[in-house]
């Protein structure tokens, strides 16, 4: 769904630009940036064995069990981090070295699932090992994220933040359509374990190649007591820079449903696959792959769209499309028999041969508006927040994020096993729709008083 061109008052009013490349800007593409390619590669091997990983782990929980309760569970203990540690994990990224906060976040990952061969594939131990993964995941995406900035011009935001988005949705793609399939179906459990954690260790040797990324903040001292008696402090200037900037709410309000709808996507897949579709589980990747391909497209098509029109215009249109979307998911039922009464002859189409190729056909556009939510709202809080309060921002995010994710799983796994699949989806799609309403509201103030003062706020203090 395209977005509305924004008028000149309101582009002036978010103070956005410039949030992408000119076309005559000459510098260096981040293609060749050493530090960014290699903060890029290492994420991204990180993110697709995560991925096949989590994967692994719902499918089999979901076999084990039967119950989305039980794959909200799972998911609940992936959520649960940034709702436990979200405050101090922005506290201490923003206080010690990124660098660091990346190299120790991924050993501990990489030994955290190497602990499953001396445990059992019982749904325990795959919720412990979930937590401890997801906790120093906690403290490794808010390093990455306000790693960014210090390797890529400031012109140049957008188009690393579409180079991570695009990341994801092919690391996510891959991990589920490739790695994940490779290790139900050829490697077993132990193996998966094995192969998965020399993979994530193997990124230690590149992020050691970065150059250290001290803290900004350097003027309470060195001492770890003194960078904790400073947690209360930091936190209140993180709250006041929330606080006096529209626009930062906003884009952690839209970047804040991205992340709860992947978490949403990833418990309901698999149970239309099996209730709807009445395919194994694991055959999901393999009916969802459009989602991967609409999600390229629109991460391509996005340095162009942000020449046009605002960020937040993009993630505001693409959630009331992603709306439309989840909707078509739920009423898929009714779409399939509309199709059985036209002149088309499906009438004679093999019932889940129907119910697939219009779920292939939904997945599309569906991919396309997810993709366009999270690069836009995350390219503008790196505008908007100071350097020194950066791993605060993302780090609360996503606590607010995962906090949320947690209230709505239980209540959409509940309404999944106790009325329908399709149900869920229409609780999904219901409940994106009203973050479009707000998004359309907020944008709304921004334009009627100016949310903050031109410029992005400067940190407290």
């Amino acid at each position: 769904m395209a977005a509305a061109p924004q008028t000149a008052e309101l582009a002036e009013v978010e103070s956005e630009a410039p949030w992408v490349a000119r076309p005559s800007d000459p510098s260096v593409s981040i293609f060749h940036n050493r530090d960014f390619l290699l903060l890029w590669s290492a994420q991204g091997v990180s993110l697709v064995v995560n991925t096949a990983l989590q994967f692994v782990w719902l499918i089999l929980i979901v076999e084990k069990t039967g119950s989305s309760i039980a794959g909200s569970g799972l998911i609940i203990f992936l959520a649960a981090p940034p709702v436990l540690f979200g405050p101090i994990s922005g506290v201490i990224v923003d206080r010690i070295d990124k660098r660091t906060v990346l190299i120790m976040t991924n050993l501990v990952r990489g030994g955290a699932t190497a602990l499953l061969l001396l445990a059992d594939a019982s749904v325990a131990s795959i919720y412990a090992v979930a937590f401890l993964t997801a906790t120093m995941g906690q403290f490794n995406l808010p390093a990455a994220s306000a790693a960014v900035p210090a390797f890529v011009p400031r012109v140049q935001f957008l188009t690393a933040n579409s180079v991570f988005q695009l990341t994801t949705a092919v690391g996510q793609l891959l991990g589920m359509v490739v790695v994940a399939p490779v290790m139900l179906k050829a490697l077993g459990f132990d193996w998966s374990y094995i192969v998965g954690a020399i993979l994530i260790l193997g990124t230690v040797p590149l992020l050691m190649r970065l150059p250290t990324l001290p803290p900004e903040t350097t003027s309470m001292g060195d001492t770890w007591r003194a960078r904790m008696r400073a947690v209360p402090g930091d936190l209140h200037d993180t709250w006041l820079v929330v606080k006096r900037d529209r626009l930062t709410q906003l884009a952690m309000l839209q970047l804040s449903m991205g992340g709860m709808l992947l978490f949403m996507f990833a418990l309901l897949v698999p149970r239309f696959v099996t209730d709807v579709l009445e395919r194994p589980a694991e055959d999901s990747v393999f009916v969802f792959w459009p989602v991967g391909v609409g999600a390229l497209l629109a991460l391509r098509a996005l340095p162009s769209l942000g020449r046009r029109y605002t960020p937040t215009g993009i993630v505001t249109a693409a959630l009331f499309g992603l709306a439309v979307s989840i909707g078509a998911f739920a009423a898929i039922n009714f779409l399939v028999d509309a199709l059985r009464d036209t002149p088309l002859g499906l009438d004679n189409v093999q019932g889940d041969v129907l119910f697939i190729g219009v779920t292939m056909v939904l997945a599309f556009p569906m991919g396309i508006t997810y993709a366009m939510v999270n690069a836009p709202a995350q390219t503008v809080l790196h505008e908007r927040t100071p350097a020194a309060l950066r791993g605060r921002i993302f780090a609360s995010q996503l606590m607010f994020a995962n906090a949320a994710s947690m209230l709505a799983l239980l209540v959409i796994g509940v309404v999944a096993d106790v009325a329908s699949v399709e149900a869920g989806l229409f609780a999904v799609g219901v409940l994106t729709l009203l973050a479009a309403v707000a998004s359309v509201y907020m944008r709304g103030l921004v334009r009627r008083d100016g949310g903050v003062a031109p410029g992005p706020p400067v940190a407290p203090g």
